[in-house]
């Protein structure tokens, strides 16, 4: 089977007192590329889409599960890391506007212990989802961290923050029946592209 794993579309920026500033919408561009993100699938069969509950998550896939005719499921067990802040930044704000802070950040991503529990509820959760679809396909969508743990998982690597998947950016792996997974490909996002 082949699991498809796309990190949430851009969200809208917020400040600190905004009621949506711990769970932002999409911004017009992140609209856009979800549009995108769909368009990417649409010529390929979709069995079951599942989605962070994040809001940047979950409407990012509604496009796509609405044009394959499916309902997004949603998967608490795929929330972000950092979720439940009252503040959302992205990674790439902060590398815009703070590269020293963004190194820091990583760096507290790569190191923390909760990463740990963290790697177990997501990687618990996609492998739960590929059992329902045996032969089929799954998209997931999630956060960088839900895609670098998956990822770090399939290559045998240490370090659970080993890149930086973009914005509305799409990973494939397949999974077979037997269990041995596989990275089909990392960070696409040519379609992303005017």
């Amino acid at each position: 089977m082949e699991l498809i794993l796309v990190r949430h579309a851009e969200p809208a920026a917020s400040a600190a007192g905004d009621p949506n500033a711990g769970d932002p919408p999409l911004s017009d561009a992140g609209r856009r590329q979800s549009a995108r993100v769909a368009a990417w699938l649409a010529d390929s069969r979709v069995d079951l889409v599942v989605s962070s509950p994040a809001r940047r998550a979950i409407e990012t896939a509604e496009v796509m599960a609405a044009q394959a005719g499916l309902e997004v499921q949603v998967d608490d067990r795929l929330r972000d890391a950092q979720s439940g802040r009252d503040h959302y930044v992205s990674l790439e704000a902060d590398r815009e506007s703070d590269p020293a802070a963004y190194r820091t950040r990583v760096e507290g991503y790569r190191a923390s212990p909760q990463m740990d529990v963290v790697a177990e509820r997501v990687n618990e959760a996609l492998d739960a989802w590929c059992a329902r679809s045996r032969g089929g396909r799954v998209v997931a969508f999630g956060h960088g961290t839900t895609v670098n743990l998956y990822a770090a998982r399939v290559l045998g690597l240490e370090n659970a923050g080993f890149f930086d998947a973009g914005f509305a950016s799409g990973h494939r792996f397949l999974v077979s029946s037997t269990g041995v997974r596989s990275v089909r490909s990392l960070n696409e996002t040519g379609y992303l592209i005017d």
